[in-house]
């Protein structure tokens, strides 16, 4: 196996074989493995940070190193077919769709690259932690901030631990890495507390909001849906496996079909609903707090 990826590297195998199998067919094999890697199983390699940096090298093998051997093998097959069989026509077209192969393979990488940035940066947040965990209330309420970024549930758990009599958990964050937000909210149902929020609480840190057993949100507070592009290999369908699972989750905790859908249609783009949504679907089951001005007329 060696010796034949050197063989290409080095130019030597026939044009045929370095366009046909190595560029068109590994291409295709290439693009095949991003647009299913979603059936391969890999959310759970990505909810600790060894997996991840796993998966960051495997993504920078497959999509930057292997394009890269197979382009300037190609080239360098084309080289030396038009000296050896002066078919010089064969030659620069074999380059041309080369150059063409490789605008195609760096705008995947590229794709590729902005979303393991995305989730580079979740998983070591530059300057530290991004989220603090602490006891308020007198120890009954447990107050999470910021980032669900690696640790964060772990930390929740410690001081839950230490803090039996916690009640509540505050959650005032603009979201972070699915399976860490999933990890509170299983740690928020095993004992039964309740949740709020008094600022926002967006993407990611809905599904932990939605753990708990009687959930309150503060009259000036919002919660932010949409779809997320968590990290993995390449484009994925408008809902990903893993998501979808998600959102069973909350349908099998009574959030009715109508917001979900309007979830979907939301895409990427955050949808704020308002408190009359909010209520009817039953995510929320109380305000507490004054509105914002000229904001009462949904409270009534």
């Amino acid at each position: 196996m060696f010796g034949y990826l050197m063989r290409h590297w080095r130019g030597e195998l026939s044009l045929a074989v370095a366009w046909w199998i190595n560029g068109v067919a590994l291409t295709l094999g290439l693009l095949a493995l991003s647009f299913n890697a979603q059936h391969l199983g890999i959310a759970p390699l990505l909810t600790t940070r060894t997996g991840f940096a796993v998966y960051c090298m495997a993504g920078l093998a497959l999509f930057l190193l292997v394009p890269a051997w197979q382009v300037i093998g190609i080239f360098r097959t084309a080289d030396r077919h038009a000296i050896e069989v002066g078919t010089l026509l064969a030659t620069r077209l074999t380059q041309s769709l080369a150059t063409l192969l490789t605008v195609l393979l760096a705008t995947h990488f590229l794709m590729f690259a902005g979303e393991a940035r995305s989730g580079l940066r979740l998983a070591w947040p530059p300057g530290g932690p991004s989220y603090t965990v602490a006891i308020s209330h007198d120890g009954r309420m447990l107050e999470i901030r910021g980032s669900f970024t690696f640790g964060l549930a772990e930390d929740a758990r410690r001081l839950l631990d230490a803090n039996p009599q916690v009640r509540r958990v505050r959650l005032n964050s603009g979201g972070g890495l699915l399976g860490e937000a999933q990890r509170v909210r299983t740690l928020i149902v095993e004992r039964g507390l309740d949740t709020d929020s008094t600022t926002v609480c967006a993407s990611a840190c809905v599904s932990a909001y939605l753990g708990g057993a009687h959930r309150l949100l503060h009259a000036s507070a919002r919660l932010g849906f949409h779809l997320p592009r968590n990290p993995g290999f390449g484009l994925r369908g408008r809902v990903s496996p893993e998501y979808a699972a998600e959102l069973r989750e909350f349908a099998r905790r009574g959030v009715p079909r109508w917001f979900i859908d309007r979830w979907v249609a939301s895409g990427r783009q955050f949808w704020y609903p308002d408190p009359r949504q909010l209520r009817m679907s039953g995510l929320v089951h109380g305000y507490f707090g004054r509105p914002r001005p000229g904001e009462e007329a949904w409270f009534r």
